[in-house]
């Protein structure tokens, strides 16, 4: 009950602007604009008026803390404390705190970090600390990037490590707690925020604005998930506890309630597209979530840990199947054809192992897969199923004896169940396009496993969901009804082809189509969940439990554990539901009989990415299922990997690696091996033309040709080991055969003089009949040879570059030669050397006439060269294009890649060259260059010798759009980097000896 009192107060008071409750010492602090603070008794006392106090200042706000016991003024330029004396009918002013930046203080907050004050200062909010009676000393402030208007309220989540203010113009801020640095800012609402408050257990963030509304935001992505309109003159809006708030309007006061039954469980960082409980072994089970990102991720029941994640591969995107091998820790993948990728799970992320061709027949492809744990004997601890297409059940296996297939279905299998947990038989079910469900039993007869029938049932309508219990099958038909087949009741293989099983079901569970279906065998319950977003529970008997009334649209699900907590999707997170807020009591007392054991908590894996995964081709060993159990090596699989994982705290994101023009477009395929020959400054030899260095240059790589080289290399044709990781057989050699997919900062360490070539190996050991050793003897000859002729080519063009070149006449032949030369050794020397053959190609060009297609070549070296590892290789390129008079105004494509350099000196050169040869000062100039339609036409009508420019630097018109993309997304308007639009990226670390010592992540 509320009770009306009305005091009279004697004294004229003028009118109030700011007042504020003392607490215990029952005192009410009143400013009216008089530079005086009036002290009144509280209303146990009728407000009795006790006297002011000067204060010398005007006051713009009051606070009291409590836990301090001082009373809190704010002005402009200052925060002042001040005492309540023992009488508790005075004030004493106790510290007067100057800001650096005199701003006006307009609040203040007292849910500061570890029980700090805040101060909101204009667009900035200040941190103090106490230091006792009555003292302040600053510790932090948080300021946004750009000017503001002013705080109006604040926010410390300390579980999530973040700070939030909103302002009056809607905005809302984030710092990080910690390092009080400016993490985001986004707009609200269209007037002043009046509220902003965290909840951690739902991963949102609610704000409420002046003009009524208030919201709520997903905090992983920032998208607004819901909204309340109270009022349009909203005055006030306090959350009372973490469900609770009141509001108050000109005229009104309301209280509401924010009922939410579910807590957070994982912030997948992409929306989840199916979850499933994966047994692993008694007490012991795994979430696996697959996501839209193309990732899968176990996640830990009892936690919701990040346990192991995948890495991003491209051919992810088209995975339609997926099953857990527990005993191997193998993730087998089916990617929509009759290929079956296999992850080594037992690392994070995990490695694409290797590559199973499931059938000799291509267009046969897998469409479902299950894993059934069991005990066979002869080490089968269990057996991974899959369905085909063609109606064929197969079994995958490292042993023969356990290869089988067999026609189960006469139409597609569409979809397999085995029993969960270790079984003393190994039983699949399966359903397939005929409409029918199949029993089938793994057994082991002499020492070969064949798939045994056991029973089928005829079903009289198509089937969705279809799962093998113990003791019954249970489904969910296309017409949305639950109907559960017990064992007893299967017709005799004698009496199945009289006619259908179990026609009868029950009622239908949803108006729409059920898009996620989950069993809880040890409660006998299910769990529905259909497609617009509706969740219900229900037993065995089809009879509804619980029904989830929610304005929130959830995804797939699953039950977390046999207690029949609930895993919901939503907000591109998973929600845990706990069994207590979820079943009605009769089930609960069920649960309190059974006496569950909980799972165990497993320990997260570490994230270690593999060296491998630096590569932008990964290959894996192919295996083909030929029949009759046996398996074939066949190849090397390429898979192409252009992602890779940035980590948001603990959320893993997926993103694109930008590649560098030159190394997207790829060159025309051959297939053999080109001689890295020794070049040597001679007029009168023959003349080599201007080579890559020895490798092996393939496009459309199929995998055969480099895997019976190294057949050959390694044990002469015999049989040779896969590494443990599935790559073949370790990096050194893998560097060599396949440059393109070795990191170029490796590439380069590789190509050194003091290092033996791979290529030169494998040619010698197939061609040469030389022995061994005498080959080793005479390949060190050679290279301490190379190396001397280099070092006296060097000082020999030092030479010339002193000299006056004016003075001496070469005839065409010698000049074309020392071109070649240069630009043979330019590819892998150092950067004292790079810069003198830049010089001398400058004075050459300058003093003779080049032919176009020196002329030519000598650019495209050059332009190759703007993507070297070295940046300081980079840098001396530009400069080397630009001294050769290459230049010209559609250079501003290719220099708009230089000003995205990760370097900031190459950044600064590109600029320069940009503003001096082409006039393009701003971003909207480049822009409006790259968006004209007829600049890739000026590029083709443009020649650098006897090449055209578009040629020369590869170049369509996708490439422009996408260089487009990324100038609007990554500089600003003075052509400088954007830093808050990069993209974190991975580096890797090479020890003084060549090898890998740790990839780290560094942003």
């Amino acid at each position: 009950m509320i009770e009306k009192m009305k005091f009279s107060v004697m004294d004229q008071v003028p009118p109030v602007e700011a007042m504020v409750h003392t607490g215990s010492h029952h005192m009410l602090i009143a400013y009216c604009g008089d530079t005086r603070l009036w002290l009144f008794e509280d209303h146990q006392q009728a407000f009795i008026f006790l006297g002011t106090v000067p204060c010398r200042f005007s006051v713009s706000c009051l606070c009291y803390d409590s836990e301090a016991e001082i009373l809190l003024s704010g002005t402009l330029g200052a925060v002042v404390t001040w005492l309540i004396l023992p009488n508790s009918r005075s004030l004493q002013m106790a510290q007067t705190v100057l800001l650096s930046d005199h701003e006006f203080v307009q609040g203040f907050s007292l849910n500061g970090p570890q029980g700090s004050l805040l101060a909101l200062c204009e667009d900035k909010v200040r941190v103090f600390t106490h230091q006792g009676q009555g003292q302040l000393k600053e510790r932090k402030k948080f300021t946004p990037t750009a000017n503001g208007s002013f705080i109006t309220c604040c926010f410390t989540c300390v579980s999530q490590g973040y700070f939030y203010a909103g302002n009056k113009d809607g905005e809302i801020h984030a710092w990080s707690l910690d390092q009080g640095n400016f993490l985001h800012s986004f707009q609200a609402h269209s007037s002043s925020v009046i509220c902003v408050y965290s909840r951690p257990e739902t991963y949102t963030l609610l704000t409420a604005g002046r003009e009524g509304v208030v919201k709520e935001w997903n905090l992983a992505f920032g998208n607004l998930l819901r909204q309340l309109n109270i009022d349009e003159d909203l005055q006030q809006l306090q959350f009372i506890d973490d469900t609770t708030f009141f509001c108050q309007t000109t005229q009104t006061f309301s209280l509401h309630h924010l009922p939410y039954f579910y807590s957070l469980f994982n912030v997948c960082g992409s929306a989840p597209e199916q979850v499933q409980r994966v047994c692993c072994g008694h007490n012991w089970t795994r979430i696996l979530c697959a996501t839209k990102d193309g990732l899968l991720r176990f996640l830990s029941p009892v936690t919701g840990d990040l346990l192991v994640i995948t890495w991003p591969l491209l051919v992810m995107d088209r995975a339609v199947a997926w099953a857990y091998d527990t005993d191997k820790e193998e993730l087998f993948v089916a990617t929509g054809g009759s290929e079956v990728l296999v992850f080594d799970a037992s690392r994070s992320p995990c490695t694409a192992k290797y590559l199973v061709c499931t059938s000799v027949n291509y267009g046969d492809r897998v469409r479902c897969l299950a894993y059934g744990q069991s005990h066979l004997g002869m080490g089968l601890a269990g057996l991974m199923f899959c369905g085909h297409d063609s109606g064929i059940v197969r079994i995958l296996s490292h042993y023969s004896c356990a290869r089988t297939e067999k026609t189960v279905h006469s139409g597609a299998v569409l979809a397999l169940s085995t029993l969960e947990g270790h079984q003393e038989i190994s039983l699949l079910c399966s359903y397939g396009m005929d409409d029918i469900i199949y029993l089938t039993e793994a057994v082991l007869q002499k020492n070969k496993v064949i798939l045994q029938p056991v029973n089928k049932i005829l079903c009289a309508c198509p089937l969705t969901h279809v799962i093998l219990l113990p003791g019954s099958v249970g489904a969910i038909t296309e017409n949305c009804c639950w109907r559960l087949w017990h064992y007893q009741d299967f017709p005799k293989s004698s009496e199945a082809k009289q006619g259908s099983v179990g026609d009868k079901g029950t009622k239908c569970l949803h108006q729409c189509d059920i898009t996620s279906f989950d069993v809880c065998s040890s409660l006998k319950l299910f769990v529905t969940g259909a497609i617009d977003g509706s969740v219900r529970i229900w037993d065995f008997h089809g009879r509804l439990l619980t029904e989830l009334d929610s304005a929130l649209h959830f995804g797939p699900l699953c039950f977390a554990n046999n207690r029949g907590d609930l895993l919901l999707t939503f907000n591109q997170s998973l929600y845990l539901v706990s069994c207590l807020k979820l079943l009605p009591p009769a089930q609960l007392i069920h649960l309190a009989i059974l006496s569950n054991v909980d799972d165990i908590q497993e320990v997260p894996k570490p994230f270690l990415p593999s060296f491998f995964f630096s590569f932008e081709n990964i290959f894996v060993p192919r295996f083909v299922y030929l029949g009759q159990g046996l398996k074939k090596l066949q190849g090397l699989e390429v898979l192409v990997n252009k992602r890779v994982i940035a980590f948001d705290n603990t959320v893993p994101h997926v993103v694109e690696e930008e590649r560098h023009m030159s190394a997207v477009i790829q060159m025309g395929p051959k297939s053999h091996f080109l001689e890295d020959k020794d070049v040597t400054f001679d007029p009168k030899q023959n003349r080599p033309r201007h080579i890559v260095p020895a490798q092996l240059q393939l496009a459309g790589w199929d995998g055969l040709n480099p895997y019976h080289i190294l057949c050959r290399f390694f044990g002469k044709g015999q049989q040779w080991p896969f590494a443990p990781d599935g790559y073949i057989p370790n990096s050194v050699i893998r560097a060599r055969l396949w440059p393109e997919g070795t990191p170029i900062f490796l590439r380069y360490d590789l190509y050194r003089d003091t290092d033996w070539d791979m290529t030169k190996l494998v040619r010698h050991q197939t061609l040469s009949p030389m022995p061994l050793p005498e080959e080793n003897i005479s390949m060190r000859r050679e290279r301490e040879k190379s190396k001397k002729r280099k070092r006296n080519f060097c000082d020999v063009l030092v030479s010339l570059k002193n000299q006056n070149w004016t003075e001496r006449k070469f005839d065409e032949g010698i000049i074309n030669s020392l071109i070649e030369t240069i630009l043979s050794l330019t590819i892998y020397c150092s950067v004292d050397q790079y810069k003198t053959y830049i010089s001398v190609l400058a004075q050459i060009f300058a003093t003779y006439q080049v032919s176009p297609r020196y002329y030519s070549e000598a650019s495209c070296r050059l332009m190759e060269d703007t993507v070297h590892p070295n940046p300081c290789i980079r840098e001396l390129a530009w400069e080397g294009l630009e001294r050769l008079g290459v230049l010209s105004h559609l250079f501003a494509i290719p220099l708009a890649m230089g000003l995205v350099d990760s370097d900031e000196r190459v950044r600064a050169k590109a600029l320069y060259l940009l503003i001096r040869v082409t006039g393009i000062q701003t971003k909207t100039m480049l822009v409006s260059l790259l968006k004209k339609q007829d600049t890739l036409e000026e590029m083709q009508r443009e020649f650098i010798g006897d090449t055209s420019l578009d040629q020369l630097l590869g170049i369509k018109a996708k490439d422009i759009q996408c260089l487009l993309t990324q100038v609007e997304q990554q500089l600003n308007e003075n052509l400088t980097l954007s830093y808050r639009d990069q993209q974190p990226t991975f580096y890797l670390d090479i020890a003084m000896d060549g090898k890998p010592e740790a990839l780290l992540k560094r942003t």
